[in-house]
């Protein structure tokens, strides 16, 4: 027809129009682009979520069944339980095991002896360390007073006076540790204050030394044993009573030895004691 221009072929008389066929291609090359796209879209999606996990960090893969995390507890093979350097709530940083205080400020304290000062209560006042060495320490020989006879007074020369009221033989009692009862010698002895102030006795010791041997005799504790005590006001008088573990056959020659302080020299009595 005129006027109108058609696409197509004539074969065998007959008119082939190709219009449809070009456009079902175009309509199928633009599906298979908008797929394309699409498919490409969703690729890019899970790349980005797969990097975005892997900097988030919230993902921890197990390793040779040990958990791995922030606050995770890893056990070693010889039992200590150790916590990764992971810093606690309460301040406390746990590294193998051993437990350090952060803020505490606490010093460890050596437990070797030393020689240094040790310092007392009072700032001012230091009493100095000094072990012992073992080292064995010579009795000293203490020098008394001349000896005066069993029934005379001895004068301390510091206004005390002393004298033996009475020595009997007894029969002596055991009720202290080491003791044994036997045959002894009772002492009884009188103090007299003759100075113008008072004299504390607590730290009297009185001592029997009898045979050729010069043998300390062993106290007893009875019968009737009464020990100095407190103090003897001037003018006045104190008596004490001791008892010594003595045999019978060494009784012909005793000495009685009393001190009542350390710095004044003891006062001796000699003479003998009676057997029965």
């Amino acid at each position: 027809m005129d006027g109108v221009t058609s696409s197509g072929s004539t074969k065998g008389g007959r008119t082939m129009n190709f219009q449809p066929a070009r456009r079902a291609l175009a309509t199928a090359a633009v599906v298979f682009a908008c797929s394309a796209m699409a498919t490409g879209l969703v690729a890019c999606s899970d790349d980005e979520a797969t990097d975005a996990t892997s900097a988030s960090g919230s993902t921890s893969t197990p390793t040779s069944g040990t958990s791995t995390g922030t606050t995770d507890s890893t056990d070693t093979t010889d039992g200590t339980d150790t916590t990764d350097g992971t810093d606690t709530t309460d301040g406390t940083d746990t590294t193998d095991g051993a437990t350090t205080v952060a803020d505490q400020g606490s010093d460890t304290t050596d437990a070797t002896a030393s020689t240094e000062p040790v310092v007392t209560a009072d700032p001012a006042v230091t009493v100095p360390f000094v072990p012992g060495n073992g080292d064995t320490v010579p009795v000293q020989t203490v020098a008394t007073l001349p000896p005066v006879a069993i029934d005379e007074p001895a004068d301390a020369g510091t206004g005390m006076t002393f004298r033996l009221e009475q020595l009997e033989a007894v029969q002596g009692e055991a009720t202290g540790p080491g003791e044994i009862a036997g045959p002894a010698v009772r002492v009884t002895v009188v103090a007299v204050n003759d100075s113008d102030a008072p004299v504390l006795l607590d730290g009297t010791v009185v001592d029997l030394i009898y045979g050729e041997a010069r043998t300390s005799a062993a106290p007893l504790s009875g019968p009737g044993a009464v020990r100095f005590t407190g103090s003897i006001e001037p003018g006045a008088t104190a008596t004490g009573v001791y008892v010594f573990d003595v045999p019978a056959d060494q009784r012909a020659e005793v000495s009685v030895v009393i001190s009542y302080l350390a710095s004044v020299s003891p006062v001796v009595f000699t003479g003998p004691a009676p057997t029965a």
